[in-house]
């Protein structure tokens, strides 16, 4: 059951939230906040009038900003209540969302596929974002620096990317790695998505154990997989592993021609 307020915009907020299905999380707390406001409102009576600097602006955070530095245009989209999704472009040396920006809050930008992401989020150095639309976390402003492809490196993050979940930290590899558990500070079974930006078209064996063995999951070149719990160590029938999905399980990776070699 659902509480619905006598006052339209708290009730209209109300029932956002109660039918919050395909609405990003992002999105959800902050319908929640505008209800509490608005019921805060009713409830005393009180009319405020928005001075010049909220007037046109996102008054109720998390508020997601993109600042492009990337020498091209860029794509951007944010989730619009009741609307969907709204998409535009950003040229080069712009910058779109924000708390007390410019009324929008921005919720996700693009990455070329077979491309990484070179990103600053709120100036804490340079870190990397995979292929196609990556999520932005609350309160996050990203600044993106340009875009890395066939750089001959695979990527992993520690996290999922979709709607809900974004990564915090990213290891990379050029050249083959019996055991990802002394890197970036034990990189072992934490992977949650991986990228092949492989230079010369080179697939990808991810292992179930250390040294190349148990089963193996492969990647070709220029892919993403943003959710590792869909993705399975699918060759080396009869291996440890075989069949799992690689979530969380990934403890070496080595280049190879092609899958299954």
């Amino acid at each position: 059951m659902i509480y619905t307020p006598r006052n339209k915009g708290a009730r209209r907020v109300a029932m956002a939230i109660h039918n919050h299905e395909g609405i990003p999380m992002k999105r959800v707390r902050k319908l929640f906040a505008t209800f509490i406001t608005a019921l805060l409102l009713a409830g005393l009576g009180v009319v405020f009038t928005s001075s010049p600097a909220l007037a046109n602006g996102c008054t109720i955070p998390p508020c997601g900003e993109v600042i492009n530095h990337s020498g091209q245009t860029i794509q951007i989209r944010w989730y619009v209540d009741g609307q969907g999704w709204h998409q535009e472009s950003l040229a080069n040396g712009q910058a779109r969302g924000g708390y007390y920006h410019d009324g929008a809050d921005v919720d996700q930008f693009y990455v070329p596929l077979g491309c990484v992401g070179k990103v600053s989020v709120n100036d804490n150095g340079v870190t990397y974002f995979p292929g196609n639309w990556d999520k932005l976390g609350d309160f996050q402003t990203v600044t993106v620096n340009g875009f890395s492809c066939g750089d001959g490196y695979v990527y992993a993050w520690n996290n999922i990317w979709n709607d809900d979940n974004y990564a915090t930290a990213v290891c990379r590899w050029y050249n083959d790695d019996s055991t990802w558990g002394d890197d970036c500070g034990n990189f072992r079974n934490k992977a949650g998505a991986v990228q092949n930006n492989s230079a010369h078209g080179n697939s990808i064996n991810f292992y179930f154990h250390t040294n190349y063995t148990g089963a193996w999951g492969c990647l070709g070149a220029g892919s993403v997989w943003r959710d590792l719990r869909y993705n399975y160590f699918s060759w080396g029938p009869g291996l440890d592993g075989y069949g799992k999905a690689l979530r969380n399980e990934i403890a070496s990776s080595k280049w190879v021609h092609s899958c299954g070699n």
